[in-house]
């Protein structure tokens, strides 16, 4: 251990004992955590809240392996999907620091084969999410048909590299985790280390974490919860691959790490003051949204509000894991929150656990809607066989609230008969029967509140649609083939 990690552990504060926990508040804040689990349908959380360098709720809730019934402990281990944004930010601008790159430079420097269509990108720009870079995550096929296949970074940069830009660099921000993988490209070649090797010695070991790791196919990380996503009425195993999006999102931790890590932003032993108050500060960062002026994006995180109370951190889900950090540094209140179950439940209770801790009124609880019971009517063999085919679905518009990447989204399925049963696959997922709905249309258990119709023309399905009631995200598109393996696996992506 060396003396700068000694000295850091010595001012944090231990996690563990009962004597750090506030008498008066751990015992309302442990009501709202169980509360919002509850109401969020959460499987398994771990939660830890901090008010003026005091820990006064550190704490596991429900299940961290639904087959095994295993408890979630305190300091049980998840995927960290949002939380460890920040980071990334904090390894570019430690490079920024020892003066191997500036904010400024275009990105084209580090990553000259990246297609920037006449394009200037900044660095300052990837991480304030104004490149107008299109996000991988929403193009439909590209991700979601091979969420469970491994990628090197040049496979995840051919996911978005060609893509038409959004908008022009500088002129919107506009949410895009391509340039996060660009990024990390950028730090490697700087640094001329792995990004894993660059974090572990430069961000884990001066912060004195112990539980933070690198997780892939080729680690085994002890106390790791299992990831899950709702099925019907209750939840299966998410089954996406934490090695076919960027290595920055390749990383399990837990609650308490995460605080040690955050701390040791704030104590100056990873960045400079300078640095810190560049990426927190209200000054130069970009606004959010129009509907929210106060709601605006720094370096590599948010900066927004709970009343009048003013936050910085990130939050995001992704791998059947949500995850959320946030400081309100006039308050000194830090709040971490794991958990296992896909959504953006972890981002609810921290805003509800920070409200709480503020005096502010709770939030109206949102009711759970369950699933709609689904009828399974006979089809008739020459429906079956009208309805096979092969189909490209796209949004029908762009509806408020979406970002602009999500124009490009283009997700293949095919229909097809297998042995009686009308069948629906999405590309690079399980295929699931078709059940016709008393009204003609069709549904899935996956997703009970959507609807499938088709457009039949001279025999045939012309065009398949889907639309989740109440989402406003229609989807539809036209044949391109037969629904046979050979056509729909054969199609470019």
């Amino acid at each position: 251990m060396t003396m700068r990690t000694a000295a850091l552990l010595a001012v944090l504060p231990l996690l563990a004992p009962a004597a750090l926990y506030g008498q008066a508040s751990a015992p309302d804040l442990d009501a709202v955590a169980r509360r919002v689990m509850t109401q969020e349908g959460v499987v398994g959380a771990s939660v830890l809240v901090a008010r003026d360098g005091r820990v006064i709720l550190h704490k596991g809730y429900g299940v961290a392996d639904l087959g095994l019934d295993a408890p979630t402990k305190d300091e049980s281990v998840y995927h960290i999907v949002g939380p460890m944004m920040p980071f990334t930010g904090v390894a570019v601008l430690q490079q920024v620091e020892r003066g191997t790159l500036s904010l400024d430079d275009d990105v084209a420097k580090f990553v000259p084969e990246f297609p920037m269509q006449g394009h200037r990108v900044t660095v300052r720009e990837l991480l304030n999410h104004t490149s107008g870079i299109v996000d991988y995550h929403y193009l439909g096929d590209a991700i979601e048909g091979t969420s469970r296949q491994p990628k090197a970074l040049d496979e995840v940069m051919a996911l978005y590299a060609g893509k038409q830009f959004v908008h022009d660099p500088g002129e919107k921000w506009d949410w895009s985790i391509s340039g996060f993988q660009l990024l990390v490209t950028i730090v490697e070649r700087v640094s001329g280390q792995s990004f894993p090797d660059y974090v572990r010695q430069h961000i884990l070991e001066p912060a004195g974490v112990m539980s933070t790791t690198y997780c892939d196919d080729f680690t085994l990380t002890k106390g790791l919860s299992h990831g899950y996503r709702t099925f019907e009425n209750g939840y299966v195993a998410a089954h996406e691959n934490d090695m076919a999006y960027n290595t920055d999102l390749r990383f399990c931790s837990t609650v308490g790490d995460l605080y040690r890590l955050w701390t040791a932003i704030g104590a100056r032993h990873l960045l400079s003051a300078d640095s810190f108050r560049r990426m927190t500060a209200d000054a130069g960062a970009v606004p959010m949204s129009a509907d929210d002026p106060r709601a605006k994006y720094g370096l590599a995180l948010m900066i927004n509000h709970e009343e009048d109370h003013r936050r910085v951190g990130q939050h995001g889900s992704l791998l059947g894991y949500s995850g959320s950090l946030y400081e309100f540094p006039d308050d000194h209140l830090t709040i971490v929150v794991l958990t296992n179950t896909e959504g953006q439940n972890a981002y609810a209770m921290t805003r509800a656990l920070a409200r709480a801790a503020l005096g502010l009124p709770a939030l109206p609880a949102t009711p759970r809607v369950l699933p709609p019971a689904l009828a399974d009517e006979p089809v008739p063999a020459a429906e079956r066989a009208a309805l096979d085919g092969t189909f490209v679905l796209k949004l029908d518009r762009l509806s408020p609230g979406l970002h602009d990447s999500f124009t490009q989204y283009r997700r293949t399925y095919r229909v097809f008969d297998e042995n009686g049963r009308l069948m629906l696959e999405p590309l690079g997922e399980g295929a699931e029967r078709l059940l016709k709905q008393p009204d003609g249309s069709f549904a899935v258990r996956s997703a009970p509140a959507t609807r499938v119709t088709f457009v039949v023309a001279h025999g045939h399905a012309a065009v398949m649609r889907m639309d989740s009631k109440g989402l406003g995200v229609p989807l539809s598109g036209d044949r391109v083939g037969n629904g046979d393996a050979r056509t729909f696996d054969a199609r470019p992506r």
